[in-house]
């Protein structure tokens, strides 16, 4: 019997499911459903419900913290 290793996805998702979302970042559930519901993140750009499924978008939820780390903060 040999060991199989883990493989990659060839190609990574851009959408995941909220849970997986919160699995890979620490960011919970009700942190996204908040950030939608000030409209800090906008459905279809940084989320979607798709049946009822909230899903995150990797990439632009990856830019919109970048563009927090840019920002200058008050003192």
């Amino acid at each position: 019997m040999t060991a199989t290793t883990p493989v990659a996805p060839a190609v990574a998702p851009e959408w995941v499911l909220a849970d997986k979302f919160r699995d890979l970042t620490g960011t919970t559930t009700n942190t996204v459903h908040q950030r939608r519901k000030k409209g800090v993140w906008l459905d279809g750009v940084h989320t979607a419900v798709v049946d009822r499924r909230l899903y995150v978008n990797i990439k632009a939820a990856d830019q919109w913290i970048k563009n927090q780390l840019s920002q200058p903060r008050p003192a």
